[in-house]
């Protein structure tokens, strides 16, 4: 039996060091997990750079998990496992990484699907990679090992589905906010629907899921407006976007609009603009490029990055838009994602493995994120067994 677990810990902003914790013991109701890939978050990125001055340190971070079982009680082999598969030593599954208080506002009033995201309760309903200040510490993805506690909702990973696409789920939950897009009846050119062209600001891990995503619900053309130049060459791959806008390139962002609604019909605009670069400006941006009567699902700016302003008149009340907001996921969002992984992985041979373009041990952790800084790669993984 290991005796020791080494783990990846953020001591403070910016810092990282490696330290060891005990072996987690299993109980009848928990299931001790190896670690196979932790995907580095985009959420990650801002918490390293210090832009949530609430946090618990320390903390073992890594949300985006991909883990095999270990050791497992018998209840949690029954109970744990959402869609009721019984789970047994060596399965691979997707733990659910949020936690909801059950005692808020939003958690008594609210459907299932609302309340994850929008729960206040704080204390005690922080999910997995949040905090190791207390025993038995290991509830982070960038370790060797995991305890899954009662409450952590899991996913069998079916077996055809390689590491490196299953990996991939809280991603594409995290693009489920283009689902919620479809609404209320995209015939009526109301929302988002199969025909309909859809622009993707940026292209990260999180643009190209949604990307995928709304070529998955029938986009018509797919237009990705990002960059580095070697993330568009990866989008394209994907065989799933049509046209791409190198922001490096075209760097005027009335010429960027300009470009977007030549690709429409009359070049009237898309019917979808989603925000996934993350930058606050590029909320105006996407307005001016959105069609009259379309939708602007925001779903990038996971953490402060500062304010835009924007005509109220001119961009949102006289063009009669849609504009939704999409912050984390439900816990039914994974099983969503994963069966939307299944169908372009399995149906549509949409090469998903494209996504994740480093692997980086335990101990290069820290070098991993100062990485990311530079826009390096896709999305990349912290694998502990190297």
């Amino acid at each position: 039996m290991k005796q020791e677990v080494r783990a990846a810990v953020f001591v403070e902003p910016g810092k990282i060091v490696t330290q060891t914790f005990p072996y987690p013991q299993v109980s009848k109701d928990t299931i001790v997990v190896k670690v196979r890939l932790a995907g580095i978050c985009g959420t990650d990125m801002h918490l390293f750079k210090g832009r949530n001055p609430t946090l618990n340190y320390p903390i073992i971070m890594g949300h985006e998990n991909l883990v095999e079982v270990v050791e497992i009680g018998d209840e949690a082999a029954a109970k744990m496992e959402v869609t009721g598969q019984v789970l047994k030593v060596g399965d691979r599954v997707l733990p659910y990484p949020g936690r909801a208080c059950g005692n808020c506002w939003y958690c008594k009033n609210t459907a299932p699907e609302r309340y994850g995201p929008l729960c206040v309760g704080g204390g005690d309903c922080y999910g997995l990679g949040m905090s190791c200040a207390r025993p038995p510490h290991l509830f982070g993805g960038f370790a060797e090992y995991m305890l899954l506690m009662p409450w952590v909702p899991c996913y069998k990973v079916p077996d055809d589905l390689p590491d490196e696409v299953a990996v991939l789920t809280d991603i594409f939950a995290s693009a489920a906010g283009v689902l919620k897009t479809m609404m209320p009846y995209p015939a009526l050119k109301e929302g988002f629907g199969p025909t309909g062209i859809a622009a993707i600001q940026g292209s990260g891990p999180i643009g190209l899921a949604a990307a995928v995503t709304a070529k998955m619900c029938g986009a018509y053309k797919v237009i990705v407006i990002g960059g580095p130049a070697h993330r568009l060459e990866i989008a394209r791959k994907l065989g799933v976007v049509d046209h791409v806008v190198n922001i490096d390139e075209v760097t005027d962002p009335a010429e960027r609009v300009r470009i977007v609604r030549a690709l429409t019909p009359s070049g009237l605009g898309p019917d979808l603009v989603v925000e996934a670069a993350g930058v606050a400006a590029a909320l105006r941006e996407g307005l001016e490029m959105l069609r009259n009567g379309g939708t602007y699902l925001e779903s990038g700016n996971f953490a402060d990055a500062g304010e835009v302003s924007i005509n109220v008149f001119k961009h949102i009340c006289s063009k009669d838009v849609y504009l939704l907001g999409h912050y984390g996921s439900p816990p039914s969002s994974y099983g969503t994602a994963l069966r939307m992984i299944e169908l372009a992985w399995r149906e549509r041979h949409i090469p998903l493995d494209l996504f994740v373009t480093d692997k980086h041990p335990l101990e290069k952790t820290q070098e991993a994120f100062e990485s990311k800084l530079g826009f390096a790669g896709i999305k990349s993984v912290i694998d502990p067994g190297l």
